[in-house]
């Protein structure tokens, strides 16, 4: 086989074990990767990987796990080569249209490997572009009827042609010598992979035909995490106050100090310990002679500071500290918004204006303008932003956990067979936009989503409202991301937060089709991170080589203001209007990525932006009057 040329992202999303495509009009399917091992530290990926597999609920009904139950079993790696052989094996003569069927490619090796017609000797094999599929992850090439009573090959073939209808169910195999019909459809096979009992019981062992273009064919299972430093993020966890503080910084609590973030975990110790200490003395006295000795030493502010755990109670009242600590995305948030050397675009601005530079002042201030008129509340410009992706498995058929088998990319590597965990690493530049709390609080009032008795007035109220009442900080985004809305309507919790990720997935889809004019790269060169607890999400540059070479910076410095315009102006309308409209608002011309979406485009709407019959949107003139009463 030729070597193909990919970007690693491409790789990652389409040529992973057991998918399908299609190159100089033959089709192939990739067996394994060439690996180059993943030498760091993996157990905090191997945790996230873990959760992921133990989440996919219909794998927990199988007898045997698919997965290795064994730590040292799992082989993290980034991808260096794929491997990849021709599939299907069923042809037919471009000239004759005669079949010809194989059981290996090891066969059309030793027996026609330049893929001529053995009939008419003249025409070239082209393959079929269907293969038999099952919800267990199983993949075969289409059941061949030939003639009866054959002795050989030859005579097995000879004048058997498919009746190709272009739909599965209705194409047939028939001898077009004889013209007699061979079958009345092109049948199936039993699976020979793994399948729960509720499939055998309901006879669901059989595999289905599709056509190798649809995207049913090969799901990859993939996962996303900030690469933090995940040591120190442990060491925070266990911190009396530690969630106070995540909750205070989500919300950017002026108590909070921003200069140098890791302090407000070293304070905390300090002022506990101080705070212990003036309780444990026994009387007033002994209590003003400690004051003292702490004011002559300058400890005395620590205690006299606003206490940025008042304040999160002030506005969250009882929190579940549990739901906090193991709110990763969170933690990841806090991460990149303060630990990762990032600027605001209210810092940005302070900096043009400390160097005069009138021309970039005002052009931020356009630019911050523009995100508060299409709903953010401010965003956040990174040079690195440090992402890692990992392949966990795929599915076939469906990707739902509750239909579709998990199954593992199994590669035997030295004398071990291990579960491959292939992974991409990126460390390129991004943009993080969190949105305006109070807006998307209004906009799940107005929707009747959320009742709120009395309207808050500050952004940190509504996000805390926000983070309190839905299951944002609870709910994985992959699972999120593959609810119906249609299916919930009774359960108003969820919904919310169903809907309220699906806004910022959406927003983020609209950022990255309008950028294409602005900052000057493909659409499938970026990518998308959502922060959903924290109304937030990334775009950031996920082709390695050469990085973004400043797109986004540039973007953000000078063409702010305008890729907002247009973000605003695509969301509008789409080429399929009103079609696109009316089927749930979101298509291949206005809303999709080819490879770049980990939701596989699901979740997407441009309806909740411009609203329809069902709801009022994100941009509506109904939230901008609801907003303007109760501001």
């Amino acid at each position: 086989m030729k070597p193909l040329k990919r970007g690693r992202s491409q790789v990652l999303f389409r040529y992973l074990p057991g998918s399908v495509f299609m190159e100089d009009n033959k089709w192939y399917k990739v067996d394994e990767l060439k690996l180059k091992k993943l030498n760091e530290n993996t157990t905090h990926l191997l945790q996230q990987v873990k959760k992921f597999i133990k989440d996919w609920t219909i794998n927990r009904e199988l007898k045997n796990d698919l997965f290795p139950k064994q730590d040292e079993l799992y082989y993290f790696a980034e991808i260096e080569e794929v491997i990849y052989n021709l599939f299907p094996l069923v042809f037919y003569c471009n000239i004759c249209e005669n079949v010809h069927e194989y059981n290996s490619t090891n066969e059309i090796q030793d027996k026609n490997p330049e893929l001529k017609c053995q009939f008419c000797k003249k025409g070239i094999l082209k393959q079929y572009p269907y293969a038999l599929i099952h919800p267990n992850g199983d993949i075969k090439s289409i059941n061949v009827v030939g003639n009866k009573g054959a002795k050989n090959w030859r005579e097995k073939y000879k004048g058997v042609k498919m009746r190709d209808t272009r739909r599965f169910t209705t194409a047939s195999w028939y001898n077009s010598i004889t013209n007699t019909p061979l079958s009345t459809s092109l049948g199936t096979k039993v699976t020979t992979l793994p399948v729960t009992e509720d499939m055998k019981k309901n006879r669901k062992i059989y595999l289905g035909g599709t056509h190798l273009s649809d995207g049913d064919i090969h799901y990859p299972a993939l996962k996303s995490v900030v690469n933090l430093q995940q040591e120190t993020l442990v060491e925070r966890q266990k911190l009396e106050d530690f969630p106070f503080i995540q909750l205070a910084a989500m919300l950017n609590l002026s108590s909070i100090k921003t200069g140098d973030f890791s302090e407000n975990y070293r304070n905390t110790k300090n002022t506990n310990n101080l705070q212990n200490l003036l309780e444990s003395t026994k009387n007033e006295s002994d209590r003003a002679v400690l004051l003292k000795i702490l004011k002559e030493s300058g400890m005395d502010k620590e205690i006299n500071e606003v206490n940025f755990k008042d304040e999160v109670k002030r506005l969250f009242g009882e929190i579940n500290e549990e739901i906090v600590v193991n709110d990763r995305l969170l933690h990841e948030f806090v991460f990149s918004w303060f630990e990762n050397g990032g600027k605001d675009i209210e810092k940005k601005i302070q900096e043009a204006k400390d160097m005069n530079d009138t021309i970039q002042e005002t052009t931020l201030i356009n630019a911050k303008r523009e995100l508060n008129n299409l709903g953010f509340s401010s965003a956040l410009l990174l040079e690195k932003f440090p992402i890692i992706t990992m392949g966990i498995g795929f599915t076939r058929k469906y990707y739902d956990k509750s239909k579709a088998i998990l199954n593992p990319f199994t590669q035997k590597i030295g004398n071990k067979k291990y579960a491959v965990i292939p992974v991409l690493k990126n460390e390129n530049e991004a943009i993080i936009f969190k949105l305006d709390p109070l807006r998307v609080l209004g906009w799940l009032v107005i929707n009747n989503l959320l009742a709120v008795e009395d309207f808050p007035k500050s952004k940190e109220e509504a996000h805390a409202l926000i983070y309190k009442n839905l299951l944002l900080g609870s709910i994985e985004p992959e699972e999120l991301s593959n609810i119906d809305p249609a299916k919930i309507e009774n359960n108003n919790l969820l919904l919310a937060s169903v809907l309220t990720f699906q806004l910022i997935h959406t927003l983020l889809h609209s950022l990255l089709q309008a950028g294409k004019s602005v900052i000057g790269l493909d659409v499938d060169s970026m990518s998308e991170y959502i922060f959903p607890s924290a109304l937030s999400g990334a775009i950031y540059v996920s082709k390695l080589q050469g990085g973004g070479m400043g797109t986004l910076i540039a973007a953000f410095d000078n063409d702010l203001e305008r890729w907002l315009r247009n973000t605003y102006d695509k969301s509008q309308t789409c080429l399929y209007d009103p079609i696109c409209k009316g089927q749930h608002g979101a298509c291949h011309a206005c809303s999709y990525l080819k490879f770049s979406c980990q939701y596989f485009n699901r979740s997407l709407s441009r309806n909740l932006l411009i609203g329809d019959n069902s709801i009022k949107g994100y941009y509506s003139k109904e939230l901008d009057e609801f907003l303007k009463i109760n501001s």
